[in-house]
């Protein structure tokens, strides 16, 4: 078992997870946890199999102690986790073991019977950005509304499906290349960092660093930086574009950083990230280029902003604004 401090080891988990752990066993998990990412994916990694154990529990005859070892084998597989031995563990797990109908003894009768496949996980970011681990130690940040789903545990290859948007900081694994699913696309890197976009009319890829495949029903395209890729509809060929605009970042890094950027560019981008729709009544106005940041700005500030420079008058109607 992995010495995560003097006081967490697998059976304060067990205990933690029947709910008889002590007050101070319980804050101490939890400081655990929050401590790295490596001791959540543990855990979560440890839970998974737990949970899966309780359906088969009762039907289980298996020696406890025996049940016991091949429970830690099980459960030090996972990749993230580094292990090592710690001090002998105590009899209340005897105790344990016989008032939850030999739970542990279960789990690795149901896993040694059961195919090895792996448990599909959900993120999902609802009404506000959410950064996530994956089990290679890759970084996600989704956009509002936006969700990935992926296996706990990864094989051969690290596949991701994703659904809205996210930027993909990607751990470099030359032996397990990663795939990110989306819509009917797909992109297939071994280490970079992109950001993916997908929406009713088009699926978006932008690479900030290393290389991208983007592949659509057999046309692929291959991405270098400040190159991105677009699909118009699920069975066009991807097109790649140059891409000079950084404003695909603002969930992230909470700015609207515009460099020669049309004021339309700029629109949409603030209409997307307040849920509002804003429109510039002139088209020779939209036109124009904006170079400037607005960090932490909100939204009022901006169109003011916006509107003394070029001298435009707002109009708001419920979430629907003109500038003319």
């Amino acid at each position: 078992m992995n010495q995560f401090n003097e006081h967490i080891n697998d059976d304060v988990l067990v205990k933690y997870l029947l709910g008889i752990a002590s007050g101070r066993e319980q804050e101490a998990v939890k400081s655990w946890l929050a401590a790295s990412g490596e001791n959540e994916r543990y855990f979560r990694h440890f839970r998974i199999i737990w949970e899966e154990s309780r359906e088969l529990a009762s039907k289980s005859t298996v020696d406890e102690n025996a049940a016991w070892e091949r429970f830690q084998q099980r459960v030090q597989t996972n990749p993230s986790a580094q292990i090592v031995e710690m001090t002998p563990r105590r009899n209340w797990l005897r105790i344990a073991a016989a008032v939850t109908v030999f739970i542990i003894a279960g789990a690795v009768a149901y896993l040694m019977m059961k195919p090895a496949t792996p448990r599909q996980m959900a993120v999902k970011s609802g009404n506000t950005t959410l950064q996530d681990t994956l089990p290679d130690g890759s970084v996600v940040t989704l956009n509002h509304n936006s969700s990935i789903t992926y296996a706990a545990t990864f094989g051969k290859e690290r596949e991701v499906t994703l659904e809205g948007e996210g930027f993909f900081n990607i751990a470099a694994d030359p032996s397990r290349p990663f795939i990110l699913h989306v819509g009917d696309a797909h992109v297939r890197v071994l280490g970079t960092s992109f950001n993916v976009k997908k929406d009713k009319a088009k699926i978006e890829v932008i690479v900030e660093t290393g290389a991208v495949e983007v592949n659509n029903n057999k046309n692929a395209v291959q991405l270098q930086p400040h190159e991105k890729a677009v699909v118009n509809g699920n069975n066009a060929a991807p097109v790649k574009e140059t891409n000079e605009g950084e404003l695909y970042n603002y969930y992230r890094t909470r700015s609207f950083v515009c460099n020669n950027t049309p004021l339309w560019q700029l629109a949409d981008k603030l209409s997307e990230a307040y849920g509002v729709q804003i429109t510039i009544a002139n088209p020779k106005v939209s036109n124009l280029t904006l170079t400037t940041t607005f960090a932490d700005t909100s939204l009022d500030m901006i169109l003011g902003v916006i509107s003394e420079t070029y001298n435009l008058k707002k109009e708001q109607n419920g979430n629907i604004i003109t500038l003319k």
